[in-house]
């Protein structure tokens, strides 16, 4: 009787281990997208694509490629991609792209051809929602735990 009611809790505290396990892997997979997107993007900063399935010669292929296990679509909610003036000395927001116009959204102040340019930081974020495996924690966040990742680097070229 001790044992069956033992393995339960054994069971149970398994399981959430491993669930914890996989979501750490995929945190350290969306933070290596990220890093993989935003390299890419300081070299290419305009090798954008609003295809479900990118190009790896894009920014969001680099991101998908980089991201491993985890599929992450190539959306707004879950790819970010954002432009920073950097020369005052504190990052000022210049514009992002928006894959669901599939344009360049610039920022009060800026154009394009302003703030795409070298020496501006761009910022790849990705939003991810991680499904949990073990029934009782599925039951305390039905939605699952979002991950989330971001990494910038100033444009080269």
């Amino acid at each position: 009787m001790e044992l069956a009611l033992a393995s339960v809790v054994l069971l149970l505290l398994l399981m959430g281990i491993v669930d914890f396990g996989l979501l750490f892997s995929d945190r350290l997979a969306m933070s290596n997208a990220a890093r993989g997107g935003a390299r890419w993007a300081s070299k290419h900063p305009t090798s954008w694509s609003s295809a479900s399935s990118p190009d790896s010669n894009t920014i969001e292929g680099q991101v998908q490629a980089a991201g491993g296990v985890v599929s992450v679509p190539n959306d707004d909610s879950h790819l970010a991609i954002a432009y920073y003036d950097v020369t005052s000395g504190t990052p000022v927001l210049c514009g992002t792209y928006n894959a669901t116009s599939s344009s360049f959204v610039a920022a009060t102040g800026y154009t394009q051809s302003t703030c795409v340019i070298p020496g501006t930081m761009v910022q790849v974020t990705i939003t991810y929602t991680y499904p949990l495996l073990t029934p009782v924690l599925a039951s305390l966040y039905p939605g699952g735990v979002t991950v989330s990742a971001s990494a910038a680097f100033v444009e080269e070229t």
